[in-house]
């Protein structure tokens, strides 16, 4: 009976001592690798394990055949199980409960996990939990908090994302932050490629593209939507849009490069109209303007029918209206208030600089922001003056559009008005005015400041960009083109201090 004693004894012994030494070879069956296997006082510890690209820095198989996991990192879809949420492992059926401390689930957002992986998945972070092969998360953002929900199908991933009252600030965008409930629906293949549709507001985009790095690329279309759709994501920008009916649809396609911010859209606009923004009294004046005095100080300024410095149609002569839509709106009797080809152009430009460099605004626009906008340069007020050219050119007309234009714009510090400016730098009535004269007062609309310090207190007149507007002067006389050319930009002498 001792002997028997004794060779149990032995027997479990050597069992005890043999087990970690039978660690590793279990492990490579079950496609794992383990470092170092060793008893501990809570039971067999093992360190540096690995199984694909999941990786734990230290594992306990306790007395009671439970598994502790610490310092866990996987990716996600990873560990060579179907049930790939959180990047889980299979664990063999020998062992009980698995429960895992501060798994970091590699190249996702989520914060580190805890909780039992076996025999169910029930992992909690700060703002998420994994139920099964589902997760599900509240994301803080700069934009707001994002619920979202991933679930598997197949080998491809659901995301269900939204944002309630997202909030989006752009300095280019406009002084306010656009607010409105995003949604997206979207697919995810190969942990890469992803489509499905993204709805802001009533606004709704099909999108397509794949991972690149720590961003994303590729395409949207957005198909036929209202108009009014899309100006109501622009209200907190936009207060125009409070009072406008806005009719039409706008569709289009275009492509994104994440985190880059390159956004490039070729839109399609049918049925453009609006009612209700312009206010009353412009088809006949008197009305009052906000202006800048010679020091450039906001001043309240009277203009239309009855202001003394006043002209009709019959007052602004021949030579001026032409050169002024050369130089600022080629397509001034086609368009419609609007050039999108001139827009899409300007839109490049400023990717290409970086920074909103320029409009693309058609005479009629420009009239807007003279009249009722400021000169931000900003994507809201570009909708702003879209919303009253559109209506200007219903309700006033072209004829009325560019008389106003040339009696309110500014000519030079404290010179506005088409009479003001042919008698400060001419000596002359707009009537008056030869064409090479009226194509250099367009030449300085632009910059009219400029044009007054650089140009006509120094006698150097661009004379280069003088002869572009009389070329672009298509109803201009060759012979009167020729002769314009020839002759010399004379100034009227400045007054002397």
């Amino acid at each position: 009976m001792r002997r028997v004693l004794l060779v149990g004894l032995l027997l479990a012994t050597l069992g005890v001592l043999a087990a970690p030494l039978a660690v590793r070879p279990l492990a490579a069956r079950w496609g794992a690798e383990v470092g170092e296997a060793g008893w501990c006082a809570d039971g067999l510890c093992l360190s540096g394990l690995r199984r694909g690209s999941v990786q734990v820095e230290r594992a306990v198989v306790r007395w009671d055949r439970s598994v502790d996991l610490v310092g866990a990192r996987a990716s996600l879809g990873d560990g060579g199980g179907s049930g790939g949420a959180a990047g889980a492992p299979e664990v063999p059926s020998l062992l009980g409960e698995v429960r895992v401390h501060d798994l970091q689930v590699e190249g996702t957002p989520l914060p580190p996990l805890e909780g039992t992986v076996w025999p169910t998945r029930r992992l909690v972070g700060e703002g998420i939990e994994v139920d099964g092969d589902v997760i599900r998360a509240r994301v803080p953002t700069r934009f707001g908090e994002v619920e979202a929900e991933v679930r598997p199908d197949g080998d491809a991933l659901e995301v269900d994302a939204r944002c309630a009252g997202c909030r989006h600030a752009d300095p280019a965008l406009g002084p306010a932050a656009v607010v409105a409930d995003v949604r997206a629906r979207v697919r995810v293949e190969e942990r890469r490629r992803f489509r499905g549709t993204v709805r802001v507001g009533e606004v709704s985009v099909e999108v397509e593209g794949e991972r690149a790095g720590t961003g994303a690329k590729g395409s949207f279309t957005l198909p036929r939507t209202p108009l009014a759709d899309v100006y109501a994501l622009l209200e907190p920008v936009a207060p125009e849009v409070r009072r406008a009916r806005i009719e039409g649809t706008l569709e289009g396609t275009g492509r994104f490069e994440l985190p880059d911010g390159v956004f490039e859209f070729t839109p399609q606009v049918q049925g453009f109209a609006v009612d209700g923004v312009l206010p009353p009294g412009y088809d006949l004046g008197p009305f009052q303007r906000l202006a800048r005095d010679v020091a450039g100080e906001p001043v309240l300024r009277t203009f239309g029918e009855g202001s003394a410095d006043w002209l009709g149609r019959g007052g602004l002569g021949e030579w001026l209206p032409r050169a002024v839509i050369a130089a600022e709106d080629g397509r001034f009797r086609a368009h419609p208030g609007y050039d999108l080809d001139g827009m899409l152009a300007a839109a490049a430009d400023n990717r290409e600089r970086g920074e909103v460099w320029r409009g693309g605004s058609t005479l009629t626009q420009q009239l807007a922001k003279n009249l009722f906008l400021d000169g931000t340069r900003t994507y809201a007020r570009k909708a702003r003056e879209l919303l009253y050219a559109v209506e200007m050119e219903r309700e006033l007309g072209k004829q009325r559009i560019l008389e106003l234009y040339l009696n309110v714009v500014e000519w030079g510090p404290g010179i506005y008005g088409a009479r003001r400016a042919a008698d400060a730098y001419f000596l002359k009535s707009p009537a008056g005015l030869l064409p090479e004269e009226a194509a250099w007062l367009a030449s300085i609309l632009p910059s009219p400041r400029s044009g007054w310090t650089d140009q006509y207190l120094r006698d150097r007149p661009n004379l280069g960009r003088v002869g572009q507007i009389l070329d672009q002067m298509a109803d201009l006389d060759p012979d009167a083109r020729a002769a314009a050319k020839g002759r010399r930009v004379r100034f009227v002498p400045p007054a002397r201090p």
